[in-house]
């Protein structure tokens, strides 16, 4: 990419970063059709944002997959997102046994022994869960895959951005919970061992990607890697990347519902 489209791509990045920011303070609540409005078929999605952002960040995008049907959860015990990605992939399985399906609430992990909980699932029968997620969130979603998804309640997951491979600029940055986005951080180097849950996972990722500082980017071997035609990091706000996650999402489902109806 020519230095002056490089150029545009950074000050819309600044922009959009300011967007995402506001958008964080605004919305505090997701709107009553993330888990008002379902259609019937269409299963749950769960959002992850990047470091330093809340749910309100990947509001359009959540807005563009609930309006198909999907009923649309949030995690606002991830805060802002600064947890270890171990920590995150644990708070993220206790929302998946602890879900309360189409009332919009969580349960408390106190309120109840984890064996009610289990049962409570069961019989609501909520399944089928794809994570939707962008930057570290997608480092937190394969690590649930890895290590957390043993009954197979989560079909797999959909990163917009995601450094698999780490990304150099977080050498740059004096923040510790940028410290396990280094290429060569022990979390990195455990997700690249794990290859077999790839094949679970649509990797998106920008023509030119302002932060992730990686040879190969978000490219993960053995997922399937979609470039969509746009520039910077913070590309939650494009129609094409929303088009490309529903299309990903629409793909996956109809995926676990041509093996059910053959079986």
């Amino acid at each position: 990419m020519r230095f002056h489209k490089k150029a545009a791509a950074w000050a819309r990045e600044l922009k959009h970063i300011f967007r995402g920011a506001s958008l964080n303070i605004i919305h505090r609540e997701p709107p009553a059709h993330y888990l008002g409005y379902t259609v019937a078929g269409k299963v749950p999605v769960i959002l992850i944002p990047g470091i330093f952002s809340r749910w309100g960040y990947m509001k359009h995008l959540g807005d563009a997959i609930s309006l198909r049907g999907h009923p649309v959860y949030i995690i606002p015990e991830l805060h802002n997102n600064l947890f270890s990605v171990p920590s995150s992939a644990k708070i993220l399985r206790s929302l998946i046994t602890h879900i309360v399906p189409m009332s919009g609430h969580i349960v408390s992990r106190t309120s109840r022994s984890a064996e009610t909980i289990r049962k409570f699932i069961q019989e609501k029968g909520l399944k089928d869960v794809i994570i939707v997620a962008h930057s570290k969130g997608g480092l937190i979603g394969k690590y649930f895959l890895v290590h957390h998804n043993a009954d197979r309640r989560v079909l797999g997951m959909i990163a917009v951005a995601t450094p698999f491979s780490g990304s150099a600029l977080a050498k740059l940055i004096p923040h510790g919970a940028f410290k396990e986005l280094m290429t060569d951080s022990k979390v990195i180097h455990d997700l690249k061992t794990h290859k077999e849950v790839n094949k679970n996972i649509v990797s998106i990722f920008p023509e030119y990607d302002t932060q992730i500082w990686a040879e190969r980017g978000s490219f993960l071997d053995g997922a399937e890697n979609i470039e969509i035609p746009v520039a910077g990091h913070t590309v939650l706000f494009d129609k094409k990347i929303h088009d490309a996650v529903i299309n990903a999402i629409d793909k996956m489902t109809s995926a676990v519902n041509s093996v059910r109806y053959n079986t």
